[in-house]
């Protein structure tokens, strides 16, 4: 797949900002093979004229969804890890709080992008190239950050990657923890990031004694 430039999301035109937004709640909907140009310029209320003159065809147009989302979390998770100092004794529970935080907040795209998110983290092929480009390099600042406060960086490696699995069991906050747990209210940000948190870190001190 050809990169293609992305425009910064603070500059985008209205109508750039629409189809995006369109775009992602159908790719989520329909996945990318079911997703169409049409039903997404009719979402977006624009003619596929103008869709296309943007973005050209679906798979960019599907890449520049993934661009424009993956640097909004990107942004507050580089922004959250900068604040941590490392050589604290939670400095890991904070470099995981800041791993999970700005994707389980209003700029993680909720339900919609939860979709795309887990899609991601499968791997196919289509994605792949656009999770090397997005997300690896923020996942190498967190590896670093990881081995800076004290992890073996192979086993940072495999933390990090386990704790994208646990969020993607969350993301979309569908309310099915906690019907599992038979309680009736849904899990505030807070307590639902420390608990992935503490999963997370209590699995990584168990491989760690191997």
């Amino acid at each position: 797949m050809t990169s293609v430039p992305s425009p910064q999301i603070e500059n985008l035109a209205p109508a750039q900002s629409g189809i995006l937004a369109a775009a992602e709640i159908e790719f989520a909907e329909a996945g990318f093979e079911g997703a169409g140009m049409r039903s997404i310029a009719t979402r977006a209320r624009v003619s596929q004229g103008l869709l296309h003159y943007h973005y050209g065809n679906k798979e960019r147009l599907y890449a520049e969804v993934i661009r424009h989302r993956s640097r909004e979390i990107n942004i507050g998770r580089r922004a959250l890890l900068d604040q941590i100092d490392l050589s604290a004794a939670d400095a890991l529970a904070r470099i995981l709080d800041a791993l999970f935080r700005p994707t389980l907040g209003p700029d993680g795209g909720g339900k919609a992008y939860a979709r795309i998110f887990a899609g991601l983290i499968v791997g196919r092929e289509r994605d792949q190239e656009l999770v090397r480009e997005c997300y690896d390099p923020t996942a190498h600042l967190f590896l670093d950050a990881m081995a800076r406060a004290g992890m073996d960086r192979a086993l940072a490696g495999v933390t990090y990657q386990v704790a994208l699995g646990v969020l993607a069991s969350v993301i979309s906050r569908d309310g099915r923890m906690e019907r599992l747990m038979d309680v009736e209210t849904q899990l505030d940000t807070d307590t639902l990031i420390d608990t992935l948190v503490r999963f997370v870190i209590g699995g990584a001190q168990a491989l760690s004694k191997t």
